[in-house]
């Protein structure tokens, strides 16, 4: 190689001379609006919590991000629409593990492969189920109720919010980890279940944490929380791992992820930025009412949930022989 010159000499040592910031490219950023696809009809927690994502990333993206809601097939239509637009970094999906993990574990044909066809971007929040118990049914905490549970002589019936959904498939994983003598009744939505419960027509039920917190119709007996810690806003409420159900935790997770194939630029300043919002004054406050925790983590943290997941619960229904097309 030449030497060299002595004006490419001074141009390399401004260079060098230049902060690091300076010298770095710059973070890309969408040249268009963005959609930001909720896979829900809008006013529930998920859309929600779309929204204040949407308004707390906008102006540091400098773009306006909006909120599409593609409700549909347990939230499949809007992870298709999403898995199928160009992977521009522009399209993003607020997803849970309805579209990606749970659709493919039941055995939905689902227009997408939920780990190939979608970049990982960020583990966003963690909502805890809470576990509920019939007024009547005999038991002073955690151990008592799995304990008569197991030992009923007849399947006690237990609530979910539809088959193949977290609440239905949490329940049959702890009906295998502790032998209980439970059989499955589904619901259409948690609030015709909780009458049942609160008159004893069912025994258990495990339902999110934001329907415990919004529910005023008499006083729920919440044994449990499945998170790793006990849930701020129900401090006096044990988890599972407390109650002595060693290892047992499930949440109903809320990632970022986008089109496969999606630049590795997108992905980072996407990460940056809903990571950010998760600690800002739009998002922070609102996170405990929504039942929900922050967690944060990146592309591959998250990708390591989703086949993790995918395992679980792919194992959990293995026995259950489950028809939902």
């Amino acid at each position: 190689m030449p030497p060299l010159s002595p004006t490419r000499r001074s141009l390399l040592a401004a260079a060098l001379a230049l902060p690091a910031a300076a010298r770095a490219q710059p973070a890309w950023a969408p040249d268009r609006s963005v959609r930001l696809v909720v896979p829900f009809a809008p006013g529930g927690s998920q859309d929600v919590l779309g929204r204040l994502f949407a308004q707390a990333v906008s102006p540091g993206i400098g773009q306006t991000v909006v909120v599409e809601n593609r409700a549909g097939a347990g939230g499949v239509l809007g992870a298709e629409a999403v898995a199928r637009a160009a992977p521009d970094g522009t399209t993003l999906l607020l997803a849970t593990a309805g579209q990606l993990t749970i659709a493919k574990a039941v055995g939905r044909r689902l227009p997408y492969d939920p780990i190939a066809d979608f970049a990982p971007v960020a583990h966003l929040v963690d909502s805890p189920v809470a576990l509920l118990a019939a007024p009547d049914l005999p038991g002073r905490d955690l151990a008592g109720v799995l304990d008569h549970c197991r030992r009923a002589p007849q399947p006690l019936p237990y609530a979910s919010t539809g088959t193949g959904t977290n609440t239905h498939l949490i329940m049959e994983d702890l009906k295998a980890r502790e032998r209980l003598n439970v059989e499955h009744v589904p619901y259409r939505g948690a609030a015709a279940a909780f009458n049942d419960l609160m008159a004893s027509r069912i025994a258990l039920m495990f339902v999110s944490v934001p329907s415990v917190l919004g529910f005023s119709g008499g006083q729920l007996r919440v044994v449990a929380v499945t998170s790793a810690t006990r849930f701020p806003a129900l401090p006096q409420v044990p988890t599972m791992i407390e109650g002595g159900v060693a290892g047992f935790e499930a949440s109903i997770w809320t990632g970022l992820a986008a089109p496969a194939a999606t630049p590795a630029a997108a992905i980072e300043r996407w990460r940056a930025e809903f990571t950010r919002a998760l600690g800002g004054e739009v998002v922070r406050p609102r996170l405990e009412a929504l039942g929900s925790i922050a967690n944060g983590a990146g592309p591959a943290e998250f990708g390591a949930l989703l086949r993790d997941d995918l395992a679980r619960w792919t194992r959990v229904v293995a026995p259950l022989a489950l028809s939902l097309d």
